[in-house]
């Protein structure tokens, strides 16, 4: 199903949030790439169906790779490239969703692999290529790969639907790229129909393991392996169900640490899903307010105003988190595994799982709400109704899987109680962030208090708890970061009462600068 946008253009100029984001990573300088990036996408023709027969998907994938959305975080060494992959991700997913998870998957596959140095020394300058090549051929006479990834770097494990066979791997010995395994059986994936190689897991003698499975085998042969793209599947996901033949594959890492193993590509892709669900809500918001301000005068319509604000506080509290969790994961690339800054890595384990939860949820229901614009008879045969339509189609692709969201909730606070000192000094440290406002204050005394019960009554709570664990977040970060417009308006209608279990829109604005807060959001 495509999901093609007709969106207004994205510009750093116009959105004030990621310029601010930009400013404070030291990346502000990139600022004219970026636009000119994101003129091109605009440029280009947008897709009727997001395979790789479509000529228009193709050039959009291929103008993502040329920016350097597939290796520039993972292997340049220069200060502030996880904000510009991560704005860089922003502004694709705004024009062109359909084309991002080819480059999240494959930039979560090199995450993996360059820790295979066999491997690596191999496919290493094919991963790194900022050239796009789709041809159907070995590795060996390929100019750059396309990577697929095991569907459990966005599935729960405990699935609430009946899975496939699990894929079975039995040991054949060593082959030119590693300790050789036949794979057979059938899997759900995410891939591209022209994805070279996939990283899968697999049942062996010593449990699950994680193994690289090429396309052709080292010999120039066919591999066994046969891709089915699920083209009915809701969104943008690469959703692939995959057939494997007595298919040669290599061990990656230790035999029986499959899911460790696929744990950096996880990470890559869940990063990616939460700045996409970002880029939904921005062109939410700027589709509503664009419109609005064409239909009427806003300074007349105080309830209309109520739900424009209440979007643009959402999108800038999530870019906020989202651009914040970049930072954290260069700092943590960056430091000696015993030397991590422990506040940047609470925020990649605890918050990355919490703000894809949050924020996936949030774009559901923002871009629904953009739906109204499209008439009473949600007009989709109209150019503007199937570009809302498709900015609400796109959105639970960002949280695929079942279970997923009770799955990412239980793994912040699965974070929370294994590493109880880091948590100790994230609260410490937010607690410095907010002092001054005693109602964020409040809100993590709360927090830690409800952390505090017993692991039953947790899990119970564990939706609630992640919700109100990142909303405090967001307000700590846009009281330090953000005019204190913003940040009021936000911890007013986020902490204050009243704040929880209610629809957009239905907030007091009476103490806010609602035309200020709008011109911020879009200048007019």
């Amino acid at each position: 199903m495509s999901t093609a946008l007709h969106p207004e253009p994205p510009s750093i100029g116009h959105d004030a949030p990621l310029h601010e984001a930009l400013r404070r990573a030291d990346a502000a300088d990139a600022r004219a790439v970026l636009d000119a990036y994101a003129s091109q996408l605009a440029r280009t023709q947008p897709p009727a169906d997001a395979t790789q027969d479509d000529p228009a998907w193709l050039a959009q994938r291929a103008l993502g790779r040329r920016q350097g959305l597939v290796a520039q975080a993972l292997t340049q060494q220069t200060p502030g490239r996880w904000s510009l992959w991560a704005a860089g991700i922003y502004l694709h997913s705004q024009l062109a969703p359909d084309s991002i998870d080819p480059l999240l998957l494959t930039s979560g596959a090199l995450a993996v692999l360059r820790k295979e140095p066999a491997l690596w020394a191999r496919l290493g300058p094919l991963l790194r290529s900022p050239e796009d090549d789709a041809r159907d051929l070995p590795i060996a006479q390929k100019s750059a790969l396309w990577m697929g990834l095991d569907a459990s770097v966005v599935q729960t494990s405990q699935a609430l639907q009946p899975t496939f066979q699990q894929l079975q791997a039995t040991p054949v010995g060593m082959g030119l790229w590693g300790q050789q395994f036949r794979l057979s059986g059938r899997t759900p994936g995410l891939a591209s129909a022209d994805s070279d190689a996939h990283l899968l897991c697999a049942q062996t003698a010593q449990g699950l393991s994680c193994f690289f499975v090429p396309r052709w085998r080292e010999d120039g042969q066919r591999n066994g392996v046969e891709v089915h793209p699920q083209h009915n599947a809701l969104g943008t996901m690469a959703a692939a169900r995959l057939q494997l033949d007595a298919a040669s594959g290599y061990l990656l890492g230790e035999e029986g640490q499959g899911q460790a193993s696929l744990r950096a590509a996880q990470a890559i892709v869940r990063l990616g899903h939460t700045l996409a669900s970002c880029a939904l809500l921005r062109q939410a918001l700027v589709q509503s307010l664009t419109q609005a301000r064409s239909l009427t005068d806003l300074a007349n319509q105080p309830l209309l105003g109520s739900v424009l604000v209440d979007m643009a506080l959402e999108s800038e509290a999530a870019l906020m988190l989202s651009m914040r969790l970049a930072q954290a994961y260069e700092r943590c690339e960056d430091s000696k595994e015993d030397h991590l800054p422990v506040v940047d890595r609470a925020l990649q384990q605890v918050m990355a799982p919490a703000a894809q939860f949050w924020i996936g949820r949030r774009a559901m229901e923002i871009t629904a709400e953009t739906m109204e614009w499209a008439g009473s008879q949600g007009a989709l045969d109209t150019p503007q109704g199937r570009t809302l339509a498709r900015l609400f189609l796109a959105a639970p692709a960002q949280g695929r899987g079942e279970g997923m969201g009770n799955a990412l909730c239980l793994q912040a606070l699965q974070a929370l109680d294994r590493q109880r000192p880091m948590a100790r000094q994230l609260f410490e440290a937010l607690e410095t962030i907010a002092s001054g406002d005693a109602r964020i204050v409040a809100q993590l005394h709360s927090l830690r208090a409800m952390l505090a019960q017993p692991p039953a009554e947790q899990q119970a709570m564990a939706r609630m708890l992640v919700h109100r664990l990142v909303l405090t977040v967001q307000a700590c970060l846009l009281h330090r970061d953000a005019p204190p417009a913003v940040s009021q308006a936000f911890i007013q209608s986020r902490l204050g009462h009243g704040g929880g279990g209610r629809v957009l829109g239905a907030l007091d604005t009476r103490q806010m600068d609602v035309a200020q807060l709008l011109q911020r959001a879009l200048p007019a």
